[in-house]
Order: C-alpha cells, then structure tokens, then sequence
C-alpha cells in the first residue's frame, strides 16, 4: 500500500485528472490518496487573521479543509471513493477502486500532533502512512523538487517545517517528492518498488 498527497495547489492542474486516473489504474489495494488542503486552508488561513480565532479552531478548520478537496477529487474520478477510517480502506464496491482518506475522525483523538500551521497535510500524510505501515509516502507538488531531503525541503517551505520532526516520528523509510509533471515517474517508481518488495 503506498500513501499519494495530492496538493492542493495541483486543483487548477490540466493534468490533475491523468494524475487521477493513474492512480485508479494502479487499483485496488495499492495506492490510499491523501488530499491537501488548498484554497480550502488559504480560506480558512484569512478567516483566522479576519477574526482572531485560535490555532486550535483553525487547525480543526483546514482538516476539514482537506476532506472538502478530497471530495472534489472523488468528484473528478469516480473510482475513488472517501473513507474516514483505516477499517474503510478496503471496503470498495462496484467501480470504486482507490481510497481517499478524510482524516477528521482520526485525527480529532490524535493528542501528539500539533494543532498549529507548522502541521499542514504534508506532515499528516506521513503519520498516517506510518499508522498504516504503507510501503511509502509519494508527495505530489506543483513542482519537482530540487533534493530527496527533506530536511531541506522543509527549510525552503517545499514541505511544512514540522515534517522532519514527524519522520523521526514514523517508521516510515521511503519518502520522495514530485512534480505533477512527473506521472511517469510516479508510475515507474511504484512498479519497481512494488516489484522490490516482493522480491525481497
């Protein structure tokens, strides 16, 4: 099982859709998409400078976020399908084939993960692919990035600062970040990797 973050930036993407059903094709069982936040967050990012509400409200508000993106990328992609839960994963029917996750009902018991912006769904697409023992964390960005380190990445605002801290917090080994550009990529390195694994 590999863990797909789609940003949110990647909404207005010509290619978003291929993207989509790439991943559908990958099927069932393979691949579980986590979504970004997007102009959903930014929305909720200016309502909190307007009215002052705390992180805590906030960091409720763009988790929620994420499960409105997620909603537009099952809207865009009929074979993929919400769930909010681990259990729900691989509950599929008909022609659904690919998991979203909503993560407000797991994340609303999570105690240890930081209710601040430092923690966008960057760091939470890497605790849930942790909690979930997945084979690796795919992070789909706008852009290619320039290095496979993430500290760095960090440092630049490619990923959110906390995601150093929360790789020193998962089991998680195989990490890599691409562009939206890079559906090839992507495909290859899921089918070597896959291919690896079982070999191993």
């Amino acid at each position: 099982m590999w863990i797909i973050k789609i940003g949110g930036s990647l909404e207005t993407s010509p290619r978003l859709p291929e993207l989509l059903a790439l991943l559908a094709d990958l099927g069932r069982s393979k691949v579980v998409i986590v979504p970004g936040g997007g102009r959903f967050a930014e929305r909720v990012r200016e309502q909190q400078r307007v009215t002052g509400m705390d992180d805590k409200t906030a960091h409720h508000l763009a988790i929620r976020a994420m499960e409105q993106y997620g909603a537009l990328l099952c809207g865009m992609e009929r074979r993929l399908y919400p769930v909010a839960d681990v259990a729900e994963i691989n509950g599929a029917s008909g022609e659904a084939t690919v998991p979203v996750w909503f993560p407000a009902k797991v994340l609303e018991t999570q105690a240890d993960i930081p209710v601040s912006w430092q923690v966008t769904s960057d760091s939470l697409a890497l605790w849930f692919a942790g909690k979930i023992n997945a084979a690796g964390l795919i992070l789909v960005k706008s852009a290619p990035s320039a290095t496979n380190d993430m500290s760095a990445l960090a440092a630049t605002g490619y990923l959110d600062t906390y995601f150093p801290q929360m790789m020193e917090k998962t089991s998680v080994n195989t990490i890599t970040c691409i562009g939206i550009d890079e559906h090839e990529v992507l495909r290859k390195y899921m089918t070597d990797r896959t291919r690896k694994d079982n070999e191993a």
